[in-house]
């Protein structure tokens, strides 16, 4: 049985391939920024940030070289706070190094109702900014904090260029 990735970009699937199985491998490099917009909260403490830092120096790098032995480095997509690319540089080079996607995931994992319009656009445009100081292109796909989007996320997202 043959194994054919479809990417976006990429044409849809054939008849051929219609029953077969489909995983889309993704991981969230939320790190510290998960503590900084949806997830903050009075009862956060010192030990929380640790975390966020520990899975941002060790725990990112420990999924990548899990990625790289099962030889799905370069099949992922690692959907990355702009919070997480400025405090994680090293880290998120190596990860697209590994021939990762990126997608952007807000800055500091924000909500979109915690933003005015044109906040949710200031985030977004700084972001790719950021995304394009590592790859050199704009990234295509995005995932909003906390899944959560308001009426005029999509319209924002389509005039940028995103493709998801």
């Amino acid at each position: 049985m043959s194994t054919q990735l479809v990417t976006p970009g990429s044409n849809p699937p054939t008849i051929e391939m219609r029953h077969r199985v489909r995983v889309a491998l993704s991981v969230d490099f939320d790190a510290i920024s998960a503590h900084l917009g949806t997830g903050k909260h009075p009862d956060n403490n010192m030990s929380d940030y640790s975390a966020g830092i520990f899975a941002g120096k060790v725990g990112a790098l420990r999924l990548l070289r899990l990625f790289k032995r099962l030889n799905l480095a370069d099949k992922m997509t690692w959907f990355i706070p702009g919070h997480s690319m400025e405090t994680f540089p090293a880290e998120v080079q190596q990860i697209i190094e590994s021939g990762a996607e990126m997608g952007l995931h807000g800055y500091s994992h924000e909500g979109a109702y915690q933003m005015t319009e044109q906040q949710e656009s200031d985030v977004l445009q700084k972001c790719i900014d950021l995304a394009i100081q590592f790859t050199g292109k704009r990234p295509i796909g995005y995932r909003a904090p906390l899944y959560q989007i308001r009426e005029t996320t999509i319209p924002l997202l389509e005039k940028l260029g995103f493709e998801y």
